[in-house]
């Protein structure tokens, strides 16, 4: 293979990476433009397969701890667990039978409730279950707290 094919195989790795994120084709990347600079040098195209291979492999293995790192999901029970005892603005009027909608922090959430809670009234969120909130009026939880 010639200079040429190093550097459209190290083109493709990167442009790839870039579409990706786990910093797997990068090293792809890095390995064939070694390879592309040992072809310009002269060496063996044998010379080159193998410090293609060898290069990658050494840098996927070594960089795998850190790309998990950086690069994993938090935990989706956060956002649940950070919902819990705010408040929020009821925007559609909540109907025990078809449920409503509030705003909590910003953000606009289906939401239910054992009671109809009216527009514009204000709400706590008491639990989180699937993509809905279960909330209560935040009059009934003062109420309900002083007893």
């Amino acid at each position: 293979m010639g200079i040429e094919g190093w550097i459209i195989i190290a083109g493709i790795c990167f442009i790839g990476e870039m579409l990706t994120t786990g910093f797997f084709l990068l090293w792809f990347g890095v390995g064939a433009s070694v390879s592309a600079v040992l072809n310009y040098l002269g060496f063996d195209p044998m010379i080159q397969f193998i410090a293609f291979i060898l290069i990658s492999l050494l840098l996927i293995a070594g960089s795998r701890p850190f790309a998990k790192k950086i690069t994993k999901e938090p935990p989706r029970k956060a956002v649940s667990d950070r919902l819990v005892g705010k408040n929020g603005i009821v925007i559609e009027e909540i109907l025990p039978e078809t449920g409503g909608v509030v705003k909590v922090e910003g953000d606009v959430w289906r939401a239910v409730s054992p009671n109809k809670i009216e527009k514009n009234s204000k709400i706590v969120v008491k639990k989180v279950e699937s993509v809905k909130l279960h909330v209560v009026r935040l009059d009934d939880q003062i109420t309900n707290t002083e007893r």
